[in-house]
């Protein structure tokens, strides 16, 4: 179980707590409170099922920054954090645009960026040892951050030319346990329903979070058109129930541990990144709808399958779709 909401009252009271010690001028504990709650929120974003969340770690990287920077001069210390803040957040925020493919070089920017004002803010303003000390952690952390997403968007980059999905043909059928350990198979609906097939990377990408609630908030048009949505993660089980639970899912999501289905689809193409540890590696997101008669209809695109199909792109796909065989 991921203590998502625990994470998130530390930090708020950790916040206030922070506040709190800058109004009484106590600037190391404000800065102590600071730290701890800036890095609190940023673990909660890992999970964010709201984008709330994302700004309230901004709010909270501004504060904590502030609380360490000096009286006097820009408050560059507030600006750094910020900065680091942004590299989880802003692709997330703006996934829709920018999914996971794109502007490559948004996260080592925000990173370089965090890392000038921290030494800025250090040289010419008396932050004294307080401003170098305190946001290291950040600094060190955003940096090791940077890495990771670089290392993530190159292989994205790289395994995607490997795409070679085929509309038209029959849907690869798989069977996989659901997040209440029963038996579902694609083969079963077949004659009966469209299906929907949405493919996460896991609890850990917060972006899979947001695409599942888009769904979810459309889920009455897709039953208008008879599509049944299946989301397939590389998650246990046990993991994949307490997400349905969490992100208030109305419909299943599928254990794919073995990459069974991301294999038969092609989206089974990258080696772990610094965040997992999934003994077949890391899926790709995409979508993809399977007609009532099991054949590959659409996908959300050929030419770059790790992008992140929203409800709007599907829309004039589904309205051309009958009811029934």
């Amino acid at each position: 179980m991921k203590n998502n909401p625990i994470r998130t009252v530390i930090s708020i009271l950790l916040t206030s707590a922070c506040i709190a010690f800058i109004i009484l001028n106590n600037r190391i504990a404000a800065s102590a409170c600071g730290i701890g709650a800036y890095l609190t929120a940023l673990l909660t974003t890992k999970f964010a099922t709201r984008k709330w969340q994302i700004y309230f770690l901004f709010l909270v990287a501004l504060i904590s920054g502030y609380a360490m920077s000096a009286k006097e001069g820009i408050p560059f210390i507030a600006l750094s954090l910020l900065s680091m803040a942004m590299m989880p957040g802003m692709r997330t925020l703006l996934f829709q645009q920018i999914s996971d493919t794109k502007v490559g070089w948004l996260e080592s920017a925000l990173c370089l960026l965090g890392i000038a004002f921290y030494v800025v803010g250090n040289l010419y303003n008396a932050n004294g040892w307080v401003g170098w000390a305190f946001p290291a952690p950040a600094i060190v952390f955003g940096a090791f951050m940077a890495t990771g997403f670089k290392q993530d968007r190159n292989s994205f980059a790289r395994e995607m030319r490997k795409y070679n999905i085929e509309l038209g043909k029959p849907a690869p059928v798989f069977t996989l346990p659901d997040e209440e350990n029963n038996q579902v198979s694609l083969s079963e609906y077949k004659g009966n329903r469209h299906v929907l097939l949405i493919f996460v990377r896991g609890d850990w990408c917060p972006t899979c979070h947001i695409m599942l609630r888009a769904y979810e908030k459309h889920k009455d048009r897709f039953a208008e058109k008879n599509i049944m949505l299946l989301a397939i993660g590389p998650d246990s089980v046990g993991v994949n129930r307490e997400m349905v639970i969490r992100l208030g899912l109305d419909y299943k999501l599928l254990c794919d541990s073995k990459a069974q289905a991301a294999k038969a689809y092609g989206m089974m193409f990258q080696a772990n990144n610094y965040e997992t540890k999934f003994a077949e590696g890391v899926p790709l997101p995409a979508s993809f709808l399977v007609d009532i008669n099991g054949t590959l209809l659409y996908t959300s695109d050929p030419h770059k399958p790790g992008a992140i199909l929203t409800p709007d792109t599907i829309f004039p796909v589904i309205e051309k779709l009958g009811t029934t065989a």
